[in-house]
C-alpha cells in the first residue's frame, strides 16, 4: 500500500515538452525511442494509479460517489425509442440491472477519476453455476435407467409417453443452445486501469487535432494497439498527458491530508513507545592538581594512558553488547514460546503485566538518559485542515457539502 508520501510523488503532474515537427518529421532524434510512436503522448501512469489509489481510499470522495450513484442509478436504467420509454419485460429487466448497471458504474468511476472511459465490447459471462448445471444433467444422461416391473413401466410410459433418452438428449440440446445464446451475448466492460495504456498523436497537416490510441499491457498482447476498444471522454487530458477530471483538481489536498495522517499516525507510535535519549554524563568537580590527565606530560606516557583508555572503551563496548543479548534474550521468552512463535496471551506467564512486547534496552556506560523530552505531537488543525479538503472535495465533484457531512463532526 503506498503511503501520503509516496502517494504525491506518484500522483505529481508532469510538465509538457514542446517539440518541433518539421516536414521530415520530428526534430528530436530520441523521440521514437521515447515513445512507441514519433510525436505519440502517453497518459501519465503512474497519475493514473496514484488518483485510482485515493479515489478508493478516501472517505469523502467515497460519500460523494455513493450521493452520486443514488441520484444517477438509484432507479435504474431505461430504454427509450423515439424519445419514448419502452416497456421492458421482466428477463430483460433482470439483464439490465445484472450487465449494464455495473457498466454505468464503471463509466461514472473512471469519468470521475480520469475524465475518460475505455470501453471494450466483450462476450458475455454464463450464468452462475451454468458448468454445475450442465455436469449434473450430463451425469444423468450416462446414468443406466432403474428397472422396473411390467406394471410399473406401463403406468410410468401413461404419465410419461416420451422416452427417457429423449428428454435427457432434450435437456442436454437446451443447455448447449443456452451456452450458445450466452457466448454470443456481447457486453460492454471497462477494463481496469491496469491492463491498458492511452495515448495520442497529432495529425493532420496542422497537427491540431488528436488522434487516441489504446495498448493492451497484458502478456498476450505486449502493447499491441487494441483497435477494437474505443475511449470516450469527459475532460480530455493536457498536452502532457495529465489528467484534469474532478480528482485530479483536488489530488494535492486530498494527498496532502494523506500524508498528515501518515505523520500524525508515526508521531502516536512514538508516543506510545516513547525512545531515550541518552547524553554524556557530567564530570564530578575535582581537584585540578590532582586530575590524572594533568600527571603526565611526556609522549611515552600519554601513549600509556591512550592504550589503557582505549582497552577500557572496548571493554565498555563489550559490557554493552553483553547487556544488549541479555535484554533482547529476556524480550524473547517473555513473548515467545519453545517453538519461537508469539505466546498466546491465555498462557502466558501471570507475573508478566504487560500486555505489548517488552522492549529493553541497556543505557551505555557513563551516560545518562536525558529528562524531559519532548515527545512529537501531531498538528492542532488537522481537523480544520480536513474539513477544507472536504469541501474542495465536495466542489469538484458537484456534491453539497452539506448533505455529505452533516453531523457534530464536520
Amino acid at each position: 500500500m503506498a503511503s501520503g508520501m509516496d502517494l504525491r510523488k506518484r500522483g505529481a503532474r508532469r510538465e509538457a515538452r514542446i517539440r518541433s515537427h518539421g516536414p521530415q518529421g520530428p526534430d528530436d532524434p530520441l523521440l521514437a525511442i521515447d515513445a512507441g510512436h514519433p510525436g505519440e503522448v502517453r497518459i501519465n501512469a503512474d497519475q493514473m494509479m496514484a488518483i485510482s489509489h485515493l479515489y478508493e481510499t478516501s472517505p469523502s470522495i467515497r460519500a460523494c460517489r455513493a450521493i452520486l450513484f443514488g441520484q444517477m442509478l438509484g432507479s435504474g436504467v431505461c430504454v427509450k425509442r423515439g424519445g419514448n420509454n419502452v416497456k421492458l419485460t421482466d428477463a430483460f429487466a433482470k439483464y439490465l440491472e445484472d450487465r449494464w448497471i455495473p457498466f454505468a458504474r464503471d463509466v461514472i468511476d473512471n469519468f470521475l477519476k480520469y475524465g475518460f472511459a475505455v470501453v471494450s465490447i466483450e462476450n458475455d459471462d454464463p450464468p452462475p453455476f451454468a458448468g454445475l448445471r450442465e455436469q449434473r444433467k450430463r451425469q444423468r444422461a450416462a446414468e443406466p435407467p432403474p428397472v422396473q416391473d411390467g406394471k410399473a413401466a406401463r403406468a410410468r410410459s401413461v404419465a410419461y409417453p416420451q422416452s427417457a433418452a429423449s428428454i435427457v438428449g432434450k435437456g442436454v440440446r437446451n443447455v448447449a443452445v443456452d451456452a450458445r445464446d450466452s457466448a454470443a451475448n456481447m457486453v460492454p466492460i471497462v477494463p481496469d486501469p491496469n491492463v491498458y495504456m492511452l495515448a495520442f498523436i497529432r495529425r493532420d497537416d496542422s497537427n491540431y487535432k488528436r488522434q487516441y490510441r489504446i495498448y493492451s499491457t497484458s502478456s498476450r498482447n505486449v502493447f499491441r494497439e487494441d483497435h477494437a476498444a474505443e475511449v470516450f471522454f469527459r475532460d480530455e487530458p493536457d498536452a502532457a498527458g495529465n489528467f484534469r477530471s474532478p480528482l485530479a483538481t483536488v489530488f494535492q489536498s486530498a494527498s496532502f491530508i494523506s500524508a498528515l495522517e501518515e505523520l500524525a499516525l508515526q508521531a502516536e507510535v512514538v508516543r506510545a513507545r516513547q525512545l531515550l535519549v541518552t547524553q554524556p554524563a557530567t564530570k564530578q568537580a575535582t581537584n585540578a592538581n590532582l586530575d590524572p590527565n594533568n600527571l603526565f606530560f611526556d609522549t611515552e606516557s600519554r601513549a600509556l594512558q591512550s592504550a589503557a583508555t582505549a582497552d577500557e572503551d572496548a571493554q565498555q563496548a563489550n559490557n554493552l553488547s553483553l547487556s544488549v543479548r541479555l535484554c533482547q534474550m529476556l524480550n524473547r521468552i517473555q513473548t515467545t514460546d519453545a517453538s519461537g512463535r508469539p505466546m498466546d496471551p491465555a498462557v502466558r506467564n501471570p507475573a508478566v503485566p504487560p500486555e505489548l512486547p517488552p522492549r529493553m534496552f541497556s543505557v551505555p556506560d557513563k551516560q545518562t538518559v536525558v529528562p524531559g523530552v519532548r515527545p512529537p505531537e501531531a498538528r492542532s488543525d488537522l481537523v480544520d485542515l480536513a474539513r477544507m479538503v472536504n469541501d474542495h472535495v465536495c466542489a469538484s465533484m458537484g456534491v453539497p457539502a452539506s448533505v455529505v457531512f452533516e453531523g457534530a463532526f464536520f
